[in-house]
């Protein structure tokens, strides 16, 4: 899912909500003029979860399958398969992850989180960017439909709805259903997949006033089969806000942890928006951390 709408934002469509993105003039000599030579040419800034994107200065980490085919990939790396990354300790400048981290599980994630810490240099700079689950939940407590409009009016079109396997324009489910595909897809009538567990709006209720509000989200992402995740890559199957990240990137090892914004990063070469914190700005959280 995120792919295609990675794929439909850079060939210049505004399809989904996105906004159109006019390329900068290429950015190579701020590169230079803060990072060493070396480090420039040999491409120590790591985009995790990369898609699409496709920068001179960057190396591109993601994994090789037929979701994801048509990606220009730097390293393959499974994140699901809980490795060490192929990248010597403490060389990288900077690591930067945009609306991957909802697609893996909290243990993937945390390995992601260790091993970016690992691999920066002291100093250096981990970003992510994810939907944020407490500003999703919110538009159901006040009924906002109005939040999701821009969704909601693509994938009601048979040709977005064959791309991310959706069954029903999303114009006929209920806010319930529309916030339980943006982090446990599988859970939600939208999602055209058989076999999976399905959470109702009867269920919904029942689970998010009976249930602490962190315990019910872990219930709907539990729910979520693995094995059917890898065949359908692009669904979301975890959830995040600033306190989960917050504490995550603490147990990887880091200290200086801070909430950030669009285009506001602590690292200048991450403040082009051409390049980073396009995907759904409206809906997203952006928290950094300095090693």
């Amino acid at each position: 899912m995120l792919e295609i709408l990675k794929k439909t934002v850079s060939t210049g469509f505004s399809a989904l909500g996105y906004e159109v993105r006019k390329r900068e003039k290429p950015d190579m000599e701020l590169y230079f003029s803060i990072f060493s030579e070396e480090d420039v040419k040999k491409k120590r800034f790591y985009n995790i979860g990369a898609g699409s994107f496709v920068h001179r200065a960057w190396t591109n980490i993601d994994f090789q399958n037929d979701w994801y085919k048509d990606n220009q990939i730097g390293i393959n790396y499974d994140l699901l398969e809980l490795k060490p990354l192929p990248i010597e300790d403490q060389v990288a400048n900077v690591v930067y992850s945009s609306h991957t981290i909802e697609h893996i599980t909290n243990e993937a994630a945390q390995n992601m989180f260790n091993e970016a810490y690992r691999i920066l240099k002291k100093n250096g700079i981990i970003r992510l960017t994810t939907p944020n689950i407490d500003l999703c939940y919110r538009t159901v407590l006040n009924n906002d439909r109005n939040f999701w409009r821009r969704m909601e009016v693509d994938y009601s079109t048979p040709e977005i709805m064959a791309k991310v396997n959706v069954s029903k324009p999303m114009k006929d489910v209920t806010l319930k259903q529309i916030f339980l595909f943006n982090f446990a897809s599988q859970t939600s009538e939208l999602q055209n997949i058989t076999g999976t567990y399905k959470i109702s709006d009867k269920e919904f209720d029942k689970i998010f006033s009976e249930m602490p509000y962190e315990q019910a989200l872990d219930y709907a992402i539990d729910k979520c089969s693995l094995d059917i995740h890898k065949r359908y890559p692009g669904d979301h199957i975890n959830w995040w806000n600033k306190d989960k990240l917050f504490n995550m990137l603490k147990i990887a090892g880091f200290k200086d942890i801070y909430l950030s914004g669009y285009g506001q990063s602590m690292s200048p070469v991450l403040r082009n928006t051409s390049y980073f914190d396009y995907t759904c700005p409206y809906l997203s959280i952006y928290v950094e951390a300095r090693r």
